[in-house]
């Protein structure tokens, strides 16, 4: 009889995997232009942003001098899957931050950053970003997620275990 009910587990388990439908994502970044970790010579008068499905608006982007501060963004054009805008003019020599919000057409919001260097100009004090990672932005759904996993497999494995008479 245990052997039945992990059998029946297991082809429940089988069956969930193989029989769910894609889980359609949210827009990614496929490319940037600049491209990420670029060197320039001069800061852009455009940057352009290309998603792999089409997004809506609104879309914010937001550029960041080496020193902090904003660089002043003109007109946001979303075409498909681009958005671009054009950028003011900056003579700072360092490291750009290119931050992004746009919508998904989920009607998700997507946010990120790149980032490019400039090599010419004058220099200054570079401000130091307190971006968290991957891992700690999300440790609670990791938590979660591995806590789901365990649970998981003790059910699948209780009834396998030897039984004592």
């Amino acid at each position: 009889m245990p052997k039945f009910f992990a059998m029946a587990g297991f082809a429940l388990l089988a069956a969930l995997v193989l029989g769910s439908s894609p889980a359609y994502a949210h827009a990614a970044l496929v490319s940037a232009d600049p491209g990420y970790g670029a060197h320039l010579a001069r800061v852009p008068s455009r940057v352009s942003l290309t998603f792999n499905e089409n997004v809506a608006t609104p879309a914010y982007v937001a550029v960041t001098a080496p020193d902090g501060s904003p660089i002043k963004i003109g007109k946001i054009v979303i075409l498909n899957h681009t958005v671009s805008a054009t950028l003011g003019a900056s003579d700072m020599k360092g490291k750009y931050s290119l931050s992004y919000r746009v919508v998904s057409a989920d009607s998700h919001p997507v946010e990120g950053t790149t980032t490019f260097t400039v090599t010419t100009g004058r220099t200054v004090k570079q401000v130091t970003s307190n971006e968290k990672s991957f891992t700690h932005r999300h440790k609670a759904h990791l938590f979660w997620g591995l806590a789901g996993a365990i649970i998981a497999l003790t059910l699948l494995l209780w009834p396998l275990r030897k039984s004592r008479s």
